[in-house]
């Protein structure tokens, strides 16, 4: 009995470390992934349900090193010890710089095998092509690829414009507004009847951000710079590209970065600023902006923070509000992807190298993307009857809303994608819905939305959407997309650089947020223009402007193609 007894605890020992052994050799080790990120908002560890998944899915943690955060130093302190990152998402003109210097790695072995990357081959090739000067050999998978094309124009809305809420817009008359003298003269009338938002707290029609500065290839504060391109221009560097494609210099008084910088002094003085602007953080803003405390917004994507279908319904949402003498500068979808890259640390091997790949793939892939542009099925939409999504709490981002435990819980902006930046694009087409992955796009969210709001829209404007408007009345100027990233700054040009911006944003933010009388402003105007000067700004410029007419010429030349 004994004997027998043995042998049963043997087997069943054996049994015990077969399964074991079977069990670890199914599970995959916890991996954690530093991710540096030019575009990410967070500096940490990826939290909430967007953590949950990638654990489950890939046993993965992210942690995220965001230079816009802690600052570009990061960039030079990690780049000289060889090591920026495992995953890499970086401004294209950084990239090239980063491959010369062996911190990103070759990933020609595997990159073809990723089906799902792979669907925008023809722009990979483009871009490595350019990069390398060699067919087959990758490095690099652009940001935000389309599977449109470089002429196309598919959205209804353009990437910057003066948006304010409709019925504010209403309550005051909804002028006709003819330039930014009118457009201040309304926004004034609309403070006067929205000083606070529903819970008393002060609003603002404008609530500015310091944060994205010298961001984007763009000298100054982002949040002057994007509203030049309402009148066309749109900053390359310190040059600013006028709208017949020559240059001129940014502190120029007849360009556009004059006009914006004094339109933002003039509302300022008329106490239309949130005077938190010049040092809040941009997670300030965005809690501003979901409370209502922000009655104007530019960016396409802000609304986001406000107008959800319950608003829209009321009326209440953000609407573009033409201004009669703007010409709005708009890029035609990014077919050959935005200006960030995906890479791979040069250190990665192995095991990670093989699970990165494999996470990047999935990222690409219609369930990744469904997850980057749509969220959680249950609580950003559901899927009906058809196959085709339907918004459902299409405010769980701007409202912070509660994750349900079985995802991670927490709020789900708090757990959002903290990368920040996506291979595919949202304008895309979701096989699995045959519909684009943006929402606005899906025929559930048009019948939702087709409220009396859009209604009153389109007849006073005469048209269905915004893009419309613009092309029917000859103010869109839509500028091509060309494969094409300028090359890095060398050493002196680098450090001349950052003596302008940061001369440019503080002189920036004082013209806007201290300069009590227009003759202050104008007095500061040509101190500034001297201590740019001095600091070598026409040196800069020329640098820049030689930098980016090989982009000018190439959308030139898909223009003349066209003709």
């Amino acid at each position: 009995m004994k004997k027998l007894l043995s042998v049963l605890l043997t087997i069943a020992m054996l049994l015990s470390l077969v399964s074991v052994s079977a069990m670890a050799e199914g599970e995959k080790e916890l991996l954690v992934i530093d991710v540096y990120d030019d575009a990410a908002n967070l500096n940490g560890p990826q939290t909430g349900w967007f953590a949950k998944l990638i654990k489950d899915k890939f046993n993965i943690e992210l942690n995220i090193i965001a230079s816009q955060v802690v600052g570009n130093t990061v960039y030079a302190t990690r780049s000289q010890e060889g090591n920026l990152g495992d995953i890499l998402v970086v401004d294209k003109s950084k990239f090239p710089e980063i491959v010369e210097a062996g911190l990103a790695r070759d990933i020609s072995d595997k990159l073809p095998e990723c089906k799902n990357i792979m669907v925008f081959k023809d722009q990979i090739d483009v871009y490595n092509k350019g990069l390398t000067g060699e067919d087959g050999k990758y490095y690099g998978i652009p940001t935000e690829m389309t599977d449109t094309s470089p002429t196309t124009v598919t959205d209804d809305v353009i990437y910057s414009s003066p948006m304010l809420r409709w019925d504010l817009y209403k309550q005051i008359g909804a002028p006709k507004l003819e330039n930014l003298d009118d457009l201040l003269a309304a926004l004034q009338k609309i403070h006067e009847i929205h000083p606070t938002n529903d819970d008393g707290d002060p609003a603002y029609p404008f609530s500015l951000w310091p944060d994205w500065d010298n961001n984007d290839n763009m000298s100054g504060p982002a949040n002057v710079v994007q509203l030049t391109t309402w009148y066309g221009e749109k900053l390359k560097g310190c040059a600013m590209l006028k709208p017949d494609g020559t240059f001129a210099p940014l502190y120029d008084r007849n360009g556009a970065y004059y006009k914006i910088t004094k339109f933002l002094n003039k509302a300022n003085q008329m106490g239309l600023v949130d005077p938190d602007s010049g040092y809040q953080k941009w997670d300030d803003a965005v809690a501003k902006m979901s409370a209502g405390r922000v009655d104007v917004m530019w960016y396409s994507w802000q609304v986001g923070f406000w107008n959800s279908v319950d608003r829209l319904n009321a009326g209440t949402g953000f609407r573009f509000i033409p201004v009669g003498d703007q010409t709005y500068y708009a890029d035609a979808d990014r077919y050959y992807g935005s200006d960030r890259m995906f890479g791979i640390g040069a250190a990665v091997e192995g095991e990670k190298y093989d699970r990165i790949m494999e996470f990047l793939d999935w990222y690409a892939s219609p369930e990744g993307a469904q997850f980057e542009h749509n969220g959680i099925e249950g609580l950003n939409y559901i899927v009906n009857e058809e196959g085709k999504f339907v918004p459902y709490k299409d405010n769980a981002l701007m409202d912070n809303l509660p994750v349900p435990d079985e995802f991670g819980g927490g709020g789900y902006n708090d757990g959002n994608n903290a990368i920040n930046q996506w291979i595919v694009s949202s304008l895309c087409v979701n096989p699995n819905t045959g519909e684009r992955y943006a929402q606005k796009y899906w025929q559930s969210y048009k019948d939702m939305t087709m409220t009396e709001m859009k209604k009153e829209w389109t007849e006073m404007f005469g048209a269905e959407d915004d893009v419309s408007w613009m092309k029917a009345n000859g103010k869109l100027l839509a500028s091509p997309s060309v494969d094409f990233a300028p090359a890095a700054d060398d050493n002196t040009i680098s450090a001349l650089r950052s003596d302008v911006n940061n001369s440019l944003c503080e002189y920036t933010w004082n013209l806007i947020m201290k300069c009590e009388t227009d003759e202050a402003f104008e007095a500061m105007w040509d101190e500034m223009i001297a201590q740019l000067d001095g600091f070598g700004y026409q040196d800069l410029y020329a640098h820049d402007c030689a930098l980016w007419q090989p982009e000018v010429d190439a959308k030139a030349a898909v223009v003349a193609a066209m003709e």
